[in-house]
């Protein structure tokens, strides 16, 4: 079994992402059981971004998470990873995602730490197609980071062992307004805070393809709740 920081783990992380056969089958299972809509590449426009990173803290590999504050007026109060709306001066959606993640949390990362881009999806909450990208940024003293108080209200760390727990992962049930079919979409437990939503989505998308023989999560999608049934 590779570890998850061995250059065998990379190579087969990366491999998976740029496989146009693996992208297109990934993205048509998750439209079918996440309700996710992929965005094709060069419509990105002035897209939100967000950085996954992937660090160690004490040896140990996982994924850093912030707290939104409950001051914002968007997403007040969820968990997410570092990042926003594309400025004017970036260049493209990863120097958003890097200028975001030291923004909020204090933390640089360069554009050679990038391992891979997942595939971009659109929110479910407005629609917008959000950038995602997963960096390696090393080892991680979580009381160094300096995060921005009028964004972030607190910044914790997940390891891979616990994400990929059974015990920590399930999924949540969501009905559609027009009473077409539900979709499902996981949700991570146990930590100092509930991950779920697109964060969930990006969480579930990098440990099944940079873990998956520790991670075989599948979210279950239930028959549809009809009133009066």
């Amino acid at each position: 079994m590779a570890h998850a920081d061995s250059p065998a783990a990379l190579t087969a992380f990366q491999a998976a992402w740029t496989h146009d056969a693996y992208l297109a089958a990934d993205a048509r299972g998750m439209e079918q059981c996440l309700c996710g809509e992929t965005v094709p590449d060069g419509a990105m426009g002035s897209t939100p971004a967000v950085l996954v990173p992937l660090g160690r803290v004490a040896g140990r590999s996982g994924l850093l998470y912030t707290l939104r504050s409950t001051a914002l007026n968007k997403h007040a109060g969820e968990v997410a990873f570092p990042g926003g709306n594309r400025d004017a001066a970036d260049a493209d959606p990863l120097a958003t995602a890097l200028r975001e993640t030291r923004e909020e949390v204090g933390l640089r990362v360069g554009r050679d730490r990038l391992w891979a881009a997942l595939p971009q999806m659109n929110s479910r909450h407005d629609g917008k197609p959000v950038a995602a990208f997963v960096a390696d940024v090393g080892e991680l003293e979580l009381e160094h980071l300096r995060p921005e108080p009028r964004e972030v209200e607190d910044v914790f760390f997940l390891s891979l062992e616990h994400l990929c727990r059974a015990e920590n992962v399930g999924h949540t049930q969501y009905r559609r307004k027009d009473g077409g079919a539900g979709y499902s979409m996981p949700v991570f437990l146990n930590g100092p805070h509930r991950v779920w939503g697109l964060t969930a989505i990006l969480t579930h998308l990098t440990l099944s393809s940079l873990v998956p023989e520790m991670y075989s999560h599948k979210p279950t999608l239930l028959k549809p709740i009809r009133d009066g049934s």
